[in-house]
């Protein structure tokens, strides 16, 4: 796994926030469920891309690699 940078991060989290909201407003357009069940997973990813932006190859972190 690659470290990924603050900036990148910020917007795969803003973009997978707008899938899952578009997701919602999907379901609430054509009147039925399925969107529901696919929006949980980008904002299942969210909190993944948040804990793991930090750890770098080995367990090492980004400030450990920057030093």
């Amino acid at each position: 796994m690659c470290v990924v940078s603050e900036r990148r991060a910020l917007w795969a989290i803003v973009v997978l926030f707008l899938i899952g909201f578009g997701l919602v407003g999907l379901a609430s357009t054509v009147d039925s469920t399925w969107p529901l069940f696919v929006s949980v997973i980008p904002y299942a990813l969210i909190p993944w891309i948040v804990v793991h932006r930090d750890v770098g190859p080995a367990g090492t972190t980004l400030a450990e690699l920057n030093t």
